[in-house]
């Protein structure tokens, strides 16, 4: 079953999330623990999967948005990862990725009750 551009919105929204708190830890975490790099580089994969499928109207609407640099960069994380710098990688958790969250706004959650 195929994801909606909104869940995939949801999906990119969840993940700077996720980058948000694990670069919260701190460079030297980022740095000391190979599983909070590889964390963050995962999430940057999926941020650039799911705006891959986002479409032209919707991109339209979130023209703040670099959508072609987030997709090539899940191209070097996916097929050229032997190139990955962790430096890029964590000036890209904290200084992109905080705009791209507020460029997408906030997650759409059912309302319930």
């Amino acid at each position: 079953m195929s994801r909606s551009e909104s869940e995939r919105l949801d999906d990119m929204r969840e993940e700077c999330d996720r980058i948000g708190r694990l670069v919260a830890r701190g460079r030297a975490a980022f740095d000391g623990d190979e599983a909070v790099r590889l964390a963050v580089e995962r999430s940057l994969e999926i941020i650039g999967e799911a705006a891959n499928m986002i479409g032209d109207e919707t991109r339209g609407r979130h023209s703040d948005v670099d959508w072609r640099r987030i997709t090539r960069f899940r191209i070097v994380l996916a097929h050229h990862y032997h190139r990955v710098d962790p430096d890029q990688v964590w000036t890209i958790a904290v200084d992109h990725v905080p705009a791209l969250a507020k460029a997408l706004g906030p997650l759409d959650r059912p309302e319930t009750g």
